[in-house]
């Protein structure tokens, strides 16, 4: 899985039961060890590079993000209704570099990449239908009604967004209910009788095609390629800086960092790169929305002994089971609260260096909690969410992420003109002059 390095964190070095993370789509469920294989504890070192790690990347994400804009209402909306391209630019961007990060591991580390590849696999034993294409479109929806995404309302927060923290409440509520309701969903969403699954030797594009092991890191980063020269183009179509009220006259400004608003195709170069940390380092792919269930789960960290918890997860029968799986209690649940936890510090420390802190208009907070329970119920149904999806399965060439990332868009299209439609002059909230 990860790539040989003194300071890695191995899959076998874990804080607590010796159980590693499982990397899924967006690390969805902690990782299934034989228990025959001894488990060594980490080293203070490893664990210290790591926390480091995420909280580098996290930052990161959230400074970047700010810098983008594509956090706001009128770039995600904008998006989903063809008026704004900020959103794809940045989106683009960040799987193109993503490709090449995983298109290096593939090359350099074959034997790490199909590990990686492994858990992915293991985590989509699931229906195409019901599950990945239902879950990314009520996603999407999500996206529209709160103008959001699981990592991109903790730039919101960081910002000042109003409203934000509505959103991250309907997303916590939203993974509850998942949990909750999870051995049903398993039963007729998931793996209902009669419904289609990708087979288990054909879940990767290039298994499909037939293409050759050695020829698949190219195949992955010709897509990089793509990917980031469809970003150039529509940045030189539609430049960053055309419409002043979203930059705000971006490049008048003494220094890169106080400026509001960059071209978004760089913050998202900057954002896919983090791959090159994240595969190594922590052997995972970028994701967000796990991050919400771990906060779902933290009570039973509080409330629990480890013992109970094994008992609850070895059940996998009541509705407790699937919650408690996300427990913080080991690196492998912890690193991404770090990590989105210090995506706020990176937004805050972006905003209040170009001093638009709370400048940016948020939407009511019905749509903002609405919008995050649709959000992370379809995360979690989809084995994914935007990043998830779109920046790592993508890439990976995962069939269920060729499958989910046009799901999501479809969802967050329809349900956008929807709201155009009904909304009016409303779908876009105003700026308040005096903030600005």
């Amino acid at each position: 899985m990860p790539v040989q390095s003194d300071l890695k964190v191995h899959p076998k070095m874990e804080l607590e039961a010796g159980q590693a993370g499982k990397v899924a789509v967006d690390n969805e469920a902690p990782n299934k060890q034989d228990d025959h294989i001894p488990v060594a504890p980490p080293s203070k070192l490893n664990l210290a590079a790591s926390y480091l790690i995420s909280i580098l990347c996290g930052t990161l994400w959230g400074f970047v993000f700010e810098k983008s804009r594509v956090f706001e209402v009128r770039s995600i909306r904008g998006q989903m209704v063809f008026e704004r391209w900020v959103m794809l630019k940045m989106f683009m961007g960040a799987m193109g570099l993503s490709a090449f990060a995983l298109s290096y591991t593939a090359a350099m580390k074959p034997k790490e990449f199909e590990k990686l590849r492994e858990k992915f696999k293991d985590e989509c034993d699931r229906s195409v239908l019901r599950a990945t294409t239902l879950g990314a479109f009520l996603l999407g929806v999500g996206m529209s009604l709160a103008s959001a995404c699981p990592g991109m309302v903790l730039a919101q927060i960081g910002a000042g967004q109003k409203n934000s923290l509505f959103t991250v409440a309907g997303g916590i509520f939203g993974g509850f209910v998942y949990g909750a309701l999870e051995p049903t969903i398993k039963s007729t969403l998931i793996r209902p009788p009669n419904s289609y699954v990708f087979p288990r030797e054909k879940r990767f594009v290039d298994e499909y095609l037939n293409v050759s092991p050695s020829k698949t890191p190219l195949l992955i980063f010709f897509l990089g390629i793509f990917a980031l020269c469809f970003s150039g183009v529509l940045e030189i179509v539609s430049p960053f800086d055309s419409i002043p009220e979203e930059t705000d006259v971006a490049n008048d400004c003494s220094n890169v960092f106080e400026c509001r608003g960059w071209p978004p195709s760089i913050p998202g170069v900057i954002l896919g790169s983090l791959q090159f940390l994240l595969i190594p380092f922590l052997g995972s792919c970028m994701g967000s929305a796990t991050a919400f269930q771990s906060l779902v789960a933290l009570p039973f960290l509080l409330t629990t002994t480890p013992t109970k918890r094994e008992e609850l997860k070895k059940s996998d029968s009541t509705w407790l089971s699937y919650l408690v799986k996300y427990t913080p209690d080991r690196l492998s649940t912890q690193w991404q609260l770090l990590y989105c936890g210090f995506c706020c510090v990176g937004a805050y420390i972006s905003s209040t260096l170009s001093e638009t802190y709370g400048t940016s208009p948020g939407l009511s907070p019905i749509e903002c909690f609405l919008g995050g329970v649709l959000m992370l119920f379809g995360s979690r149904l989809a084995a994914g969410c935007t990043s998830g999806h779109g920046i790592s399965g993508f890439p990976i060439l995962l069939n269920t992420s060729w499958v989910a990332v046009p799901a999501m868009f479809g969802g967050g299209i329809v349900s956008a003109f929807i709201l155009q439609a009904v909304q009016g002059d409303g779908f876009y909230p105003a700026y308040d002059d005096e903030l600005m």
